[in-house]
């Protein structure tokens, strides 16, 4: 739980800095650098990589359940906000495709209904929606 919210708190670190820095090559190092240190991976790997790849990665890694969904979380918190600053509309909706993928996932084997997860699911689908993706 501690990774778990240093993880949210470097999030909202991170958009709060974004918003008096509109540079995104520096928001993307940020994100890169989050990529590393929370999945051991660089940011290219889950460009890269297919959701269901993504999702099977995460269910190997032998954790319990319960981190394993709080990994899923934060995974697919990471890719909607990288997903949102991009520039690249073709990006931006592969990684909030995988975004939703992963939420969607959680919302159908977590035992733990979350009214957040639900309104950030209908956003993605809405934005994928505009851009028919």
């Amino acid at each position: 739980m501690r990774i778990l919210q240093e993880f949210f708190n470097a999030i909202a670190k991170l958009i709060r800095v974004n918003l008096d820095d509109p540079d995104t090559s520096r928001m993307q190092e940020r994100f890169d650098d989050m990529y590393r240190q929370f999945f051991r991976r660089p940011a290219e790997h889950f460009y890269g990589t297919e959701k269901e790849i993504i999702l099977d990665n995460l269910k190997q890694e032998g954790r319990s359940e319960r981190d394993m969904f709080a990994r899923m979380e934060m995974l697919s918190e990471l890719l909607y906000r990288d997903g949102l600053v991009k520039k690249s509309i073709p990006e931006r909706c592969m990684l909030l495709e995988k975004s939703l993928y992963l939420l969607e996932y959680l919302d159908r084997h977590s035992r733990t209904f979350s009214w957040e997860r639900n309104l950030k699911m209908n956003d993605v689908r809405k934005i994928l929606t505009e851009f028919d993706y």
